[in-house]
């Protein structure tokens, strides 16, 4: 079982009250990270936004230069950054990994995501394209990075990128290459996971239903010849008794938006776990039930361990706090 936490770049997982705790600073993402290493967490997922989708009008921390910045200060944590297509040339992130992968002494990985947040495109200028598409463009753009990392000189004439005769020096630290990471709900989001990821991300939900998740994708890699391994997303609520965990899921869950503005309706992540209905954090978290006494929650993650989860990517609100509770509380019953 891997632990890790999602810092929460666009400042904080919950519009609060206390303006002290919603910070999408440097700053408070170094702390958060120094902390969460210290109480033996052993990776993290940087999300990729351009604009924050809470409120444009709020404080955004940018992926990568944060990802590098935090492979010089951390010494055990892996760092996960994600990329969504289109933004960067998929040659400059595959330099910009093989030297974050060489700062941090090769704990760098990357999280592929197709991306539905449109305003982003539209406000950058970034070509949108149709849900299926965006998928085709997703392989192409992966398939960049891989290369340039696998081969010593690679070329590739596709639909959406292109590149001659590209020389990558040096290679990344991590042999064959670092991790990569894709999550998908959709046909062609499995697909794409099967083909192309080393870690399938599945979003938050119940034991039963993962595991259903995890035998789809499972049979589908066989059918390239190859094996995944398999993290979720959860957001974490403990406190000495479950009535007390109900009452602050109710108090967080009052503070927060209704609905996450200008998401593409066609993302399927969305019509399974549609915002404003029961929802806190992100990619569903909530509903992979870890609310309740530490005990619950153990249990509750030894059970998704056994039908073949391997890593948690967590959620906590106020981050700091929450995770020194989670550290205290539950790590001693699931070690």
């Amino acid at each position: 079982m891997r632990l890790g936490f999602w810092p929460p770049v666009y400042g904080n997982w919950i519009i609060s009250p206390r303006p002290e705790i919603f910070d999408a600073s440097y700053a408070s993402a170094k702390k958060m990270t120094l902390r969460a290493e210290q109480l033996g967490f052993q990776t993290l997922l940087l999300a990729e936004h351009f604009v924050n989708p809470i409120s444009p009008e709020l404080g955004q921390l940018d992926a990568w230069t944060t990802a590098s910045a935090l492979a010089a200060v951390t010494e055990k944590i892996e760092i996960i950054a994600a990329v969504k297509p289109g933004f960067r040339a998929p040659g400059i992130i595959a330099k910009m990994a093989s030297n974050i992968d060489d700062i941090s002494n090769g704990r760098f990985a990357i999280n592929l995501v197709s991306a539905w947040w449109l305003p982003e495109f539209e406000m950058l200028g970034v070509e949108t394209l149709p849900h299926d598409e965006r998928y085709a463009r997703s392989e192409e753009y992966l398939t960049i990075i891989r290369e340039s990392w696998l081969q010593d000189e690679f070329s590739f004439d596709g639909e959406y990128f292109s590149v001659k005769d590209a020389k990558l020096w040096p290679k990344p630290v991590q042999q064959p290459h670092p991790p990569i990471y894709i999550g998908g709900e959709s046909e062609q989001g499995r697909n794409f996971g099967a083909r192309m990821a080393d870690i399938f991300l599945i979003n938050g939900r119940p034991v039963a239903d993962t595991k259903d998740v995890i035998d789809d994708m499972r049979a589908r890699a066989a059918h390239y010849e190859r094996e995944l391994r398999f993290g979720i997303s959860a957001f974490v609520i403990c406190r000495d008794s479950e009535a007390e965990a109900l009452a602050e899921f109710e108090r967080l869950y009052a503070l927060r938006k209704n609905e996450i503005i200008g998401a593409d309706k066609d993302v399927v992540m969305f019509k399974k776990v549609p915002y404003g209905q029961g929802d806190l954090g992100s990619n569903g978290g909530i509903h992979a039930g870890l609310v309740g006494t530490a005990d619950q929650i153990a249990a509750r993650m030894h059970e998704f361990e056994a039908v073949g989860v391997e890593t948690f990517l967590l959620q906590f609100h106020p981050m700091v706090e929450e995770m020194e509770r989670f550290a205290d509380q539950v790590m001693p019953l699931i070690k």
